[in-house]
């Protein structure tokens, strides 16, 4: 008999234990620490701003009438959260250098429709501070150096500074050194806003044939930093916060001028789908390079349509290409699928004319610009550092009247030859990413 009661003396009390753990887990909940005010606000933005985003996208006719570009469109808003934070969290401001697998990389950071023969680097600096950018041309026809005055989707952020590498001193050898900093430097000299502690450099190197030499590029701080400075960033809430800040300005600009503003952009300038429009570098946004010319159309094409392009003479620029995109602003995969064509891989005919092809199936001519299966989507036409402003003719056919309505001598590939091709870029794209 005592034996059970002590067995239920032992039972009473294991529960009573239990209960005063709980009890003392949920005081400690109750008084546990948590984020100061301004972080806690700060993230509470970046969520609303997301949120804010995804309503609009889904709001659009494009989302709501058409179902293929649904999906992309949740694409687009994980990749937009990416973006903020390797542009905008992750940056270490003390030893900065020059990010490409993080900035504007073949299909995987794609926003804004960046070019596919473009090897872009990004980098944020302290204007404070003083830098070298050194490294080598390789095979770039056109390198280009732009600053902003912080991160675009900023409050006033703006471009600050434009560099052509064809006004920096080049060795015999290719190599180049440049120095950036707020007061001014003998020879190549990239001029920094010391009162800003945050600015946004793009490098912009055009790169003909994916498998040619991409150059070579890196950025050092020269000044000193004393052992002990500190860096707020890594341990400090407000700085945090002020970071989750940028990255909320940055996900507003990416949903509301990007995803959606783009394409309504290049539509209310043609005035109709299936028609170039001439929008200068700097119209489409801060972003955009003021020597180059771009022509944008938004396309829209049935399974037995195609959209001839015509230009009665070939761009005089430094670097001109043609580029397929989605209706979010993404680029299509021109990694696997022939969605651009540039200067070195256009076929020009004798009378220095230049005709592509728009379609869904391959029409079996050299200029052919794969829709890669969308039914819609954007047409993006750069034309850097010329003397002219283009605006490419386009008129919608029917595949089958297709060859009637082209060139009778224009240049035709076979299934072969266009397999070579692609397999040729792609492992272009591979050695330059690997």
């Amino acid at each position: 008999m005592w034996i059970n009661t002590f067995k239920r003396t032992l039972i009473l009390m294991s529960a009573l234990m239990v209960i005063s753990f709980t009890c003392q887990a949920g005081s400690n909940d109750m008084n546990s620490v948590t984020a100061t005010p301004v972080l806690k606000q700060a993230w509470s933005d970046y969520l609303s701003a997301l949120e804010d985003v995804r309503v609009k996208m889904e709001a659009t006719p494009r989302f709501q009438n058409t179902p293929q570009h649904r999906a992309k469109a949740y694409h687009t808003l994980m990749e937009m959260q990416a973006m903020a934070y390797t542009f905008a969290v992750a940056p270490r401001m003390a030893h900065p250098r020059i990010y490409v697998h993080t900035g504007w990389q073949t299909d995987i950071f794609t926003l804004g429709q960046n070019g596919q023969d473009f090897y872009y680097g990004v980098a944020f600096v302290d204007g404070r501070q003083k830098y070298r950018l050194s490294g080598s041309m390789g095979d770039s026809s056109l390198s280009l150096l732009q600053i902003l005055s912080g991160l675009f989707g900023g409050q006033d952020v703006r471009s600050v500074g434009n560099y052509d590498w064809d006004n920096f001193e080049v060795n015999a050898d290719g190599t180049f050194d440049i120095i950036l900093s707020a007061t001014e430097e003998q020879g190549n000299w990239v001029k920094l806003d010391p009162t800003l502690d945050y600015q946004f450099i793009l490098i912009r190197r055009a790169l003909l044939d994916w498998q040619g030499d991409a150059g070579d590029i890196k950025l050092e701080r020269l000044s000193e930093i004393s052992a002990d400075d500190y860096h707020a960033d890594e341990f400090d809430e407000t700085a945090i916060a002020n970071r989750i800040q940028r990255a909320t300005d940055l996900v507003s600009y990416l949903g509301q001028y990007w995803n959606i503003g783009l394409y309504d952009h290049y539509l209310s300038n043609a005035g109709e789908k299936n028609k170039l429009s001439l929008l200068p570098g700097t119209v489409t946004s801060e972003v955009g390079n003021p020597i180059s010319n771009y022509a944008m159309a938004i396309f829209e094409l049935a399974e037995d349509e195609a959209l001839i392009i015509e230009m009665d003479k070939a761009p005089d620029g430094t670097y001109w290409s043609f580029q397929l995109g989605d209706v979010w602003s993404r680029s299509l995969d021109f990694t696997n699928y022939l969605t651009s064509i540039n200067k070195q891989e256009a076929s020009v005919a004798d009378d220095g004319s230049i005709t592509i092809v728009v379609s869904h199936s391959d029409p079996g001519i050299k200029n052919w610009l794969d829709t890669a299966g969308r039914v819609e989507g954007t047409i993006v036409f750069r034309n850097y550092r010329a003397t002219t402003q283009p605006v490419p003719a386009t008129r919608k056919v029917s595949l089958s009247d297709l060859d009637e309505e082209l060139p009778r001598n224009i240049e035709r590939v076979t299934l072969e030859q266009r397999q070579q091709h692609i397999d040729y870029r792609r492992e272009g794209m591979r050695k330059l990413y690997d």
